[in-house]
């Protein structure tokens, strides 16, 4: 498999090498259409990649320990999904996966009816993925082979690396990383690098655009699905990623602020910006110079993501290990950095897009307010990740700015986004009268104001929980009501067509609705969460807000031939009534050297019962446990599924029925 894999893989960067100098020929004569000939090699390219990866996975899944990378992800005590996805395992494989998803996005995007690639873009997509590809076969190759060199010593090694070596199997492989191996990890990493991946299309229709003048809407019409769609992926990656440090961890937390967490929030911000000011180009005919700088913004940062987890120059657990790649990429960023910001130089004034706002208080200045916001949230996160990169290259310490930097910045600026979520689809596009607006209100306002007084009766006392409480149902009550009006408006029998074909603009609403009860979910988390840690003997108990968890015994397992799991079994109680058996573990690796903890969660909707194991003592018998209650932590899961699926509503509305929704639909329907 060795040579079915290596030979194809390096045809398919030949033929985007060629394709690219075809291109070139093609624009110094003066012609902007894609050469047929280039887009037949790129297509040819992404099947001879496919052939490579196809390869790659089958010598994951038989195991050839020939292979370097296969014996540091694999081993036979992994299930068989495990050895297919160790595909992106480790920086090698997710490397040349990553750069077979950026071809499949070219050759879709080539694919299709609307002629949407021309010799410009199509110079940008296969410069990039000639990059990325060379960058994995020459600088980190997943086809590397172990060597046994005539002194005994093994070498890893494309080729053979010196007379009379030859190609060693090893016994048995490292494994994947225990973290890793987690359901969240067999789905997080693609869906974020389709999200990453979906954003060169509008980048290089953006360059394209800029370099031939153009001043049209031609960025708009051709890249919105595209946009959208990459949103949609990168926020379910960046929703399954939160789910996975929630679970597999062992701190009980969504989000810490990790540098690698970080950088995949920055494009995901911008792209949020772009979607709204798309929609104010559409309708308004502004904010164009400011779509562009959002569609190069969002892919300059995608690689900027990229060179933060692959560099090797943070700490996080999320980032592979310090590379020789680590300085291409910073070339590479730094070359389409300043190209972007040449171009837009060049261009700005020939863009136009001048505007003047009528009303503080219309919707296209909400707009305004959302974008400046999400802009300073970006800003505010790109400085925390760039500071100790400076620092580090200055002094050579690397100082990490912590949460407390995040929180200290981010937390009012979130504040002002959630607050402009739940009154922003009261606002009109044309100049709002106040009285207007607070004839929408008074029943949100209202059943808001009752929620916080229930909860305040109910002995809830806490400012902030009340505060962040109230604003989430003002949103939430607000969205409720003004569908309700639509339903009454429009007549039940025929609402489920009119929602449907209006779905652009409630799949928005349903994207807002999200980003509501993820808010909820960490104002719980923030304010309300409480843990307590203690040692117990059997048949102790340990309380935690009317809560009492009784250990009754520990044992240890050889359930899997790789690891040992060591178990409690304890009983979870409330208000004196046993409602569930709980059994935190930790699965032990002794051949690694390290163990990962197997929380224990008694869940509903309004809240979880977060148990660990921290440690123990089989013989004594004793555990120690840290048993945590977070209050409504599952609307955030649930609010990522909103935003997926609203995201996915919106994407799927063809540009006729979004004219048709715009001619019918300017605001809210009166009753």
């Amino acid at each position: 498999m060795f040579f079915a894999g290596l030979i194809p893989s390096y045809l398919a960067l030949l033929a985007f090498l060629v394709a690219m100098v075809l291109t070139v020929l093609a624009l110094l004569r003066k012609q902007s259409a894609l050469p047929t000939l280039a887009s037949h090699l790129a297509k040819s390219a992404f099947i001879l990649q496919t052939i490579g990866v196809i390869s790659l996975v089958v010598m994951l899944a038989l195991e050839d320990y020939t292979n370097y990378y296969v014996a540091s992800v694999v081993n036979p005590a992994m299930p068989g999904i495990l050895k297919v996805t160790a595909l992106w395992g480790g920086q090698a494989g997710s490397l040349f996966f990553w750069s077979w998803l950026v071809s499949l996005i070219v050759f879709i995007a080539l694919s299709g009816k609307r002629k949407l690639i021309d010799a410009w873009s199509f110079l940008v997509l296969s410069a990039n993925v000639s990059f990325f590809l060379g960058l994995s076969l020459f600088g980190d190759n997943p086809f590397v082979r172990i060597w046994a060199l005539s002194d005994g010593s093994l070498v890893s090694s494309l080729f053979a690396p010196e007379a009379g070596a030859a190609v060693h199997k090893l016994s048995i492989g490292m494994g994947l990383n225990p973290l890793l191996r987690h359901p969240g990890m067999i789905i997080h990493p693609p869906m974020l690098y389709v999200g990453y991946a979906l954003f060169i299309v509008p980048f290089a229709v953006g360059i394209s655009t800029l370099i031939q003048k153009q001043n049209d809407d031609r960025l708009i019409h051709d890249t919105r699905t595209w946009v959208v769609l990459g949103w949609v992926f990168l926020t379910g990656g960046i929703v399954l990623g939160s789910w996975w440090s929630y679970d597999v961890l062992g701190w009980g937390g969504y989000w810490a602020w990790d540098p690698v967490e970080t950088a995949s929030l920055l494009p995901w911000l911008t792209a949020t910006a772009l979607l709204h000011s798309f929609l104010l180009e559409r309708k308004r005919g502004i904010f164009k110079r400011f779509n562009f700088v959002l569609v190069l913004l969002t892919y300059l940062l995608v690689i900027f993501s990229i060179f933060v987890t692959r560099s090797g120059l943070v700490n996080s657990v999320h980032a592979f290990s310090e590379s020789t790649i680590s300085s291409p990429l910073l070339a590479f960023m730094c070359f389409w950095l300043v190209g972007s910001i040449g171009l837009l130089v060049w261009r700005w004034k020939a863009l136009g897009g001048e505007f003047e706002i009528s009303s503080p208080f219309n919707r296209e200045a909400f707009f305004l307010y959302t974008n400046i916001i999400l802009l300073a949230l970006t800003a505010v996160c790109l400085w925390g990740l760039i500071f100790p990169l400076i620092n580090g290259a200055l002094t050579g310490n690397q100082v990490v700015l912590d949460r407390g930097y995040y929180d200290r910045t981010t937390t009012p600026l979130f504040l002002l986004l959630v607050f402009l979520l739940a009154i922003c689809p009261l606002i009109g596009w044309n100049v709002v009268q106040l009285k207007k607006i607070g004839k929408k209100l008074w029943i949100p306002l209202g059943l808001s104001i009752l929620t916080i007084v229930i909860l305040f009766l109910s002995g809830l006392r806490i400012a902030m929980a009340l505060g962040g409480i109230f604003l989430v149902a003002l949103g939430l009550f607000t969205l409720l009501t003004l569908t309700i009006r639509d339903g009454i408006a429009v007549g039940l029998p025929k609402f489920w067509g009119f929602l449907w074909r209006q779905r652009n603009r409630y799949g928005a609403w349903l994207v807002h609705a999200g980003i509501l009860l993820i808010a909820l979910g960490i104002v719980g988390m923030e304010t309300l969460s409480t843990n307590i840690q203690g040692t117990m003997l059997p048949q102790e108990k340990m309380p935690l807000m009317g809560y009492e968890i009784e250990f009754n015994s520990i044992s240890e397992t050889f359930t899997n031939p790789e690891y040992m799991t060591a178990e409690a079994d304890t009983t979870l109680y409330k208000d004196g009534k046993e409602i569930a058996r709980l059994f935190p573990a930790q699965h032990i690796y002794p051949e690694r050297g390290e163990f990962i903890s197997v929380p224990a969660v008694d869940s509903n909707l309004s809240r979880d019962v977060y148990l660990l194991l921290v440690g123990y003592d089989v013989e004594v018998p004793y555990v120690t446990l840290r048993m945590s209650v977070n209050p409504l932590v599952n609307f955030m899961w649930l609010g990522g599924i909103f935003l997926v699926l609203g995201g996915l509503c919106v994407a799927t509305t063809s540009s006729h029925l979004r004219e048709e929704e715009e001619l019918v639909q300017e605001e809210p329907l009166e009753v």
